[in-house]
């Protein structure tokens, strides 16, 4: 039984490093977050917010993945709720890789 948590946490952290590394542009509020709401437009956003900064995380093809780490940072910066934006090119790397972008929201009420 105890080999089955260590093969089970180690498949979880294979996944979540499936991603490549979310960078960050913006605030940190403390306390950290539990809970974060994924929204994929501002207009579904139905409670006050203040943008507190930008995610990107590089597009690996694994849309849970990649969800799952874009929560993970927001909860550790204190965001409520995340606006996954849209898709850009990342022009800075050699590949030319996809990037996933969202927005880091504070409710404000």
């Amino acid at each position: 039984m105890k080999n089955l948590h260590i093969f089970i946490i180690a498949g979880l952290c294979l996944i979540l490093s499936s991603c490549a590394t979310v960078t960050y542009f913006g605030d940190t509020v403390t306390p950290a977050t539990t809970n974060v709401d994924v929204f994929y437009s501002a207009h579904d956003v139905t409670k006050q917010y203040k943008v507190i900064g930008h995610l990107n995380c590089t597009d690996n093809g694994n849309q849970d993945a990649i969800k799952a780490n874009l929560v993970a940072y927001a909860q550790k910066i204190g965001a409520d709720a995340i606006v996954i934006t849209g898709r850009s090119i990342d022009t800075n790397g050699k590949s030319g890789s996809d990037v996933v972008n969202a927005d880091a929201l504070k409710y404000t009420k």
